[in-house]
């Protein structure tokens, strides 16, 4: 008798069975290695702790909200601070050139910082009734709170 000679590839339909087991192994492959490793991130950049910086902290009193942001190195009129009800908005921006010449030589300095940051308050405040102070590079702000009323309107359909 002559031997069938085995195919090295079979069509789906002729064996639909080992198609799902297939797919059905490879799935379960697939959620068993994410939860091994959910969510495994790689970068090539190192670690750097110096770069992290605060950037504020918000603080509730019984009638006001008081908002801290460092800003370390700008002065009171390199900053620009825009309040509504609900956000706080802060802009700084510095920007120094120094020159110097010497004998037989000129030396150059440039330095650009700006900082934008913006913040959504925790309730509603009157930005008439503000204060802010710049002391030792962090701003200290001061806002009311104030209790907003809900506006309701019927509207008609046509």
């Amino acid at each position: 008798m002559a031997k069938k000679k085995e195919k090295k590839w079979r069509f789906f339909w002729e064996e639909p069975f080992k198609e799902f087991e297939r797919t059905r192994r490879d799935m379960q492959e697939s959620i068993k290695s994410f939860w091994l490793e959910p969510l495994r991130f790689e970068f090539a950049l190192p670690k750097i702790s110096f770069l992290r910086v605060s950037t504020g902290a918000i603080k509730q009193t019984n009638g006001s909200i008081v908002v801290r942001i460092p800003l370390p190195g700008f002065k009171k009129d390199e900053i620009d601070l825009n309040i509504t009800e609900s956000a706080l908005y802060v802009r700084a921006e510095k920007k120094r050139v120094s020159r110097k010449s010497e004998e037989g030589g000129f030396f150059g300095f440039a330095e650009q910082s700006k900082i934008e940051r913006s913040y959504s308050l925790p309730e509603y405040v009157d930005p008439e009734k503000v204060k802010a102070k710049l002391e030792n590079g962090i701003l200290t702000v001061i806002l009311q709170k104030v209790k907003m009323k809900r506006k309701k309107k019927k509207v008609e359909i046509e």
